[in-house]
């Protein structure tokens, strides 16, 4: 409490830059849990078609709108976090750009499994050894965004740890690129129809733009780990 001009005021403490970054942290983390999680149920989706399992297949794609709705609230929280806190946060914009990137690779995922809900309903049978391939490519994938959760969540704890483990994401992001390369030769070369061709060549490009956000999520967080 403090008198000025005889009148007392009462002042409260400023939230500190950590807290504030903490909880940012926080909420990235869900964001990126969520995000491994949607990863995941579109590869057990490509698995259960390949299996001929398009009921199975149908539930995993509600689990990712189910996911991705609760990603859209967490987003929410955030950017009304960010409003409130306002010039308190320098890295602020860090953090925004760190959530968005990881947003999109939600978005991508999701279209690629809208993409084979839509191809289901047409009751278009797809080559059955190409999907178990883009789904070993997913798989990969998977590996890659689990990696950036970890990365992130090194990030509260140890800031050199989190930029170890981007070069683990780094290298990942490699292999998933030779993967993919060597996965849309495969397809050029094969006598599959050219709606086929075409519809796989689709799912592996957007696998590989997945992969690619992955290092530029880690790129933020290399970042972050610098104004730790």
């Amino acid at each position: 409490m403090t008198k000025a001009f005889g009148v007392q005021r009462v002042t409260f403490p400023i939230e500190t830059e950590a807290n504030i970054r903490r909880r940012m942290l926080d909420l990235c983390q869900t964001h990126a849990r969520n995000v491994v999680e949607i990863t995941r149920q579109l590869v057990v989706l490509l698995d259960n078609l390949a299996e001929r399992k398009p009921k199975l297949a149908k539930d995993n794609y509600q689990s990712i709108l189910k996911t991705l709705e609760e990603n859209d609230k967490n987003k929410t929280t955030f950017l009304s976090e960010v409003a409130s806190v306002g010039s308190l946060l320098i890295s602020r914009e860090d953090f925004l750009r760190l959530l968005f990137r990881l947003g999109e690779v939600a978005e991508y995922c999701e279209a690629m499994a809208f993409r084979l809900m839509g191809i289901v309903d047409l009751k278009w049978k797809l080559d059955t050894k190409r999907l178990q391939s883009v789904s070993h490519l997913m798989s990969s994938v998977l590996k890659e965004i689990s990696k950036v959760r970890e990365t992130l969540h090194s990030l509260s704890f140890d800031a050199e740890k989190a930029i170890e483990t981007a070069r683990a994401v780094e290298e990942l992001e490699r292999q998933i690129d030779a993967e993919s390369r060597k996965l849309d030769m495969d397809l050029i070369s094969s006598r599959i129809s050219l709606q086929d061709l075409l519809f796989f060549r689709d799912l592996v490009e957007r696998a590989e733009k997945i992969a690619d956000i992955g290092v530029d999520v880690v790129d933020h967080i290399r970042v972050l780990a610098l104004t730790a």
